[in-house]
């Protein structure tokens, strides 16, 4: 990682302070994430492919029946 000086207005700066504090994370980490998020927008640079099976309900549509699925294994030590 490469460090950068930005002139930034006042007002700009007050209100990327009051974000930091609110989102609990520097200052650094908000302008990173910000320049990401822009370059993304202007198609300089592809979006990250989502992370497989994140988040609550990944799995939703890939097994049919939850009880059959258990079943199913279960089976498997008999």
């Amino acid at each position: 990682m490469k460090r950068t000086l930005v002139d930034l207005e006042e007002k700009d700066l007050t209100e990327l302070d009051h974000l930091a504090a609110d989102w609990r994370t520097s200052r650094a980490a908000v302008l990173r994430d910000a320049v990401a998020e822009y370059l993304v927008k202007r198609e300089r640079v592809p979006a990250a492919p989502p992370k497989p099976l994140q988040g609550f309900g990944a799995l939703k549509g890939r097994l049919h029946d939850g009880q059959a699925y258990q079943d199913n294994l279960r089976a498997e030590w008999e």
